[in-house]
């Protein structure tokens, strides 16, 4: 499953959020009801995977960092503390935590963005300053060599 595209939505007067449709199609079947909702880098935006992409996500972080390793250890405690299931209802809606929204600043209106394997969540105003400070930029970075 590839998520691509950005759409605009806003939260209803319970809090609630409806899965753009276009992601909703990327998603199996037998994963549509559950999905994972996690803090995104710098505490910009929210990730939102499905519950198979965030169970293979941390399988690879386990597999990475030694587990006697103090700096890895708080990493992991980190990525999964902020990690909650969420149930999807029959219309695709669900409401992003409270502790969430306002830990990135979504207050009513936000962004979906679809970067592969994941779906960000932003507050409209986020997302268009860092668009807005990404103009002009989007060069790619320079390749990393594999090890």
């Amino acid at each position: 499953m590839l998520f691509q595209g950005k759409y605009e939505h806003t939260l209803d007067s319970k809090n609630r959020v409806v899965l753009p449709a276009a992601f909703r199609k990327g998603i199996p079947e037998d994963e549509a009801r559950q999905v994972v909702v996690t803090i995104g880098r710098r505490e910009q935006w929210l990730n939102l995977y499905t519950k198979k992409a965030w169970e293979t996500k941390v399988a690879s972080l386990l597999e990475k960092y030694d587990e006697d390793d103090e700096e890895a250890e708080n990493y992991l405690r980190d990525v999964l503390s902020s990690a909650y299931d969420i149930d999807l209802d029959s219309q695709y809606r669900f409401v992003i935590p409270k502790d969430r929204r306002d830990q990135v600043r979504i207050d009513k209106d936000v962004v979906f963005v679809g970067v592969a394997k994941r779906i960000e969540i932003w507050s409209t105003d986020r997302y268009e300053k860092h668009q807005a400070e990404r103009s002009g930029k989007q060069e790619p970075p320079p390749l990393q060599k594999s090890q």
